[in-house]
């Protein structure tokens, strides 16, 4: 069984001392958002993935090469990598940022506000997330919410966009989560445990079991701002 772990971290965490922890370029990339809202989500998701991958790697989280150049532009906004780490990936929605990793297998993560999609829009957007074998029945906001991160953690971990939503087919919100159909081969999909008002999943690839770790990432933001 390999193990995954999980961290959760609030962009309102994210002190004028982490600044410190990103590069040049990410505070440049950070700083062409307009609104605040928008730069302390950048700079959370930039910090807290420095962290955790300098607690997993024992190294000075400022110090570490991430990659986030894309495969197809190679603008900065592909999934992050670190030479010789190991495979990570980020999500977040406002007010949550959410961070996993695992040894050697590519992961995918989603979390959404269960509020997000209002009632007036579920059917215009079960066209577009729904495979045609799961347009059965109404679907409540939180149902379509928790599909939608079932389904987007898959495609990130298997590096297929959002345009890719309604070509993967998975169990029913309620349903123990697994991937029914699609081209992703073998695929551990497993629904994580966010703060309230939220749904959140982690898709692993490979045949092996998970073992799950969730962890707060606030212990780390606050030591980190402390220590500056």
């Amino acid at each position: 069984m390999s193990a995954c772990s999980v961290w959760w971290a609030r962009p309102s965490d994210v002190r004028p001392e982490h600044d410190a922890l990103l590069t040049p370029g990410e505070l440049r990339r950070r700083d062409r958002f307009r609104r605040p809202g928008d730069r302390r989500r950048a700079t959370a998701s930039a910090a807290v993935l420095r962290l955790v991958l300098g607690a997993v790697l024992d190294r000075a989280p400022q110090t570490l090469p991430v990659d986030r150049g894309c495969p197809t532009c190679g603008r900065p906004h592909g999934r992050p990598r670190v030479a010789g780490g190991p495979e990570v990936t980020v999500a977040h929605t406002a007010d949550c940022l959410v961070v996993a990793v695992h040894a050697d297998r590519p992961v995918g993560v989603d979390v959404e506000e269960v509020g997000r999609f209002p009632p007036g829009d579920l059917a215009r957007l079960a066209e577009v997330v729904l495979a045609p074998g799961e347009r059965r029945g109404r679907l409540s906001a939180a149902g379509l919410a928790t599909t939608w991160t079932r389904k987007e953690a898959v495609l990130k971990a298997t590096g297929v966009g959002l345009a890719g939503l309604d070509g993967v087919a998975v169990s029913a919100p309620g349903a123990r989560p697994r991937v029914l159909a699609g081209d992703a081969g073998p695929v551990r999909l497993v629904d994580l445990r966010p703060p309230a008002g939220l749904v959140g999943a982690l898709a692993v690839l490979g045949e092996a079991p998970v073992r799950l770790v969730e962890h707060d990432a606030g212990p780390l933001l606050r030591e980190a701002a402390r220590l500056r």
